[in-house]
């Protein structure tokens, strides 16, 4: 019986190489052997569950559907029109593009997720406006806000999956974009309450993150506490 030389585990005689280091397998007195039985599947997929994304789906948006259907045929019995059935209709619509997309989408599942979990937060709120809010706020309000949160979200995504390499660059870079948020949220309430721009509280919020994203690029600079940092908290 032959052991792994770097962790130790046991090798069966079938194994070039350790299945869970990837080490070369080293021992003399019993050699590699192609015939020897394999003491795993070579097909992983023999094992796999398989999940039947319809039915769920399916499943999902009659769920969905119920309270959907109850609440537009009472409030049409009750007040001969659609009006607070709406919200809940929205709601359960919003609900289910949260939830159903998802399970078809295979390729780039957050950047398409956000582009429709924002379109249907967009689409909610403008029910909500229409049909239960006073006053013309989604426009010049909750538009601006939340299409501010997804882009935003979408850059961060894109700076630590796909630009920025390293677990201290990628936090400074997330801490270099987070400014923008506080920032781009008092312009836009400035501009729907006063109609001018005057900052004030942001500032509270971006200097420290400024501080801290600065922080964290020096310490990166350092292989040293790199390391520590590594094997302290199994990163």
């Amino acid at each position: 019986m032959s052991y792994c030389v770097n962790c130790g585990v046991e090798l069966a005689p079938s194994e070039p190489v350790c299945p869970l280091c990837h080490t070369e397998v080293q021992n003399p007195r019993q050699p590699f052997d192609r015939k020897a039985p394999q003491p795993f599947p070579a097909r992983l997929d023999l094992f796999r569950p398989q999940s039947d994304r319809g039915f769920t789906a399916a499943i999902i948006t009659l769920v969905l559907l119920l309270p959907a259907a109850i609440c537009l045929a009472c409030d049409v019995a009750y007040t001969s029109s659609a009006g607070w059935s709406m919200l809940v209709i929205g709601a359960t619509a919003m609900l289910w593009v949260f939830i159903v997309p998802a399970l078809f989408i295979r390729r780039h599942p957050i950047l398409f997720g956000t582009i429709l979990d924002t379109a249907a937060l967009l689409g909610y709120l403008f029910i909500v406006e229409h049909f239960a809010a006073r006053g013309a706020w989604f426009l010049h309000l909750a538009l601006p806000i939340v299409v501010l949160c997804a882009a935003l979200f979408t850059l961060d995504y894109l700076l630590t999956a796909k630009l920025v390499h390293g677990r201290f660059r990628q936090g400074a870079a997330v801490l270099f974009t987070m400014p923008l948020l506080p920032l781009g949220i008092e312009i836009i309430l400035d501009l729907y309450l006063q109609h001018t721009v005057t900052l004030q509280w942001s500032y509270f919020v971006a200097i420290p993150c400024l501080i801290l994203a600065l922080l964290l690029l020096l310490l990166g600079r350092r292989e040293r506490f790199r390391t520590q940092m590594k094997k302290r908290l199994h990163m």
